[in-house]
């Protein structure tokens, strides 16, 4: 009878621990375009300021698949984002136009994208902050 007791609570302690995900209702301040305004490389600590900011922009789709400029898929994109500490899963709704310039990239992957939004600025830190990139909405 022990057992079946401890068993009991065992299985309602590793269903207790989920993680918290956010729901693809939640991730709508995100959904749009952003454009780059600032980056801080991880040696420098230090923000410096891009003048030439159209050249970088990226578009959050509201199922949060992260697309390129012409709305192609992203190459070396995230599985996750983590937004203001809340894990978001990235499940595409819709089919993600192929993006023919991933085939010339080698990608350094990084699974999760850390993100910072206040307001209608957004930092995202890549690579378990290598660098820091502000954005803000387009």
């Amino acid at each position: 009878m022990k057992n079946v007791v401890w068993v009991f609570f065992l299985v309602l302690g590793i269903f207790s621990c989920k993680e918290k995900q956010l729901t693809p209702e939640e991730i709508q301040p995100l959904v749009g375009k952003w454009r780059v305004t600032a980056i801080e490389r991880a040696d420098k600590k230090e923000w410096e300021y891009v003048t030439q900011s159209g050249q970088h922009q990226f578009e959050i789709r509201y199922d949060g698949v992260v697309l390129d400029s012409k709305g192609l898929a992203t190459c070396c994109g995230p599985l996750y984002l983590t937004i203001n500490g809340k894990k978001f899963s990235i499940v595409p709704k819709e089919t993600v136009p192929d993006n023919p310039m991933c085939a010339l990239i080698n990608c350094v992957y990084c699974e999760t994208w850390h993100m910072d939004l206040q307001d209608n600025v957004l930092t995202v830190s890549y690579c378990n902050g290598l660098a820091r990139v502000r954005y803000v909405k387009i």
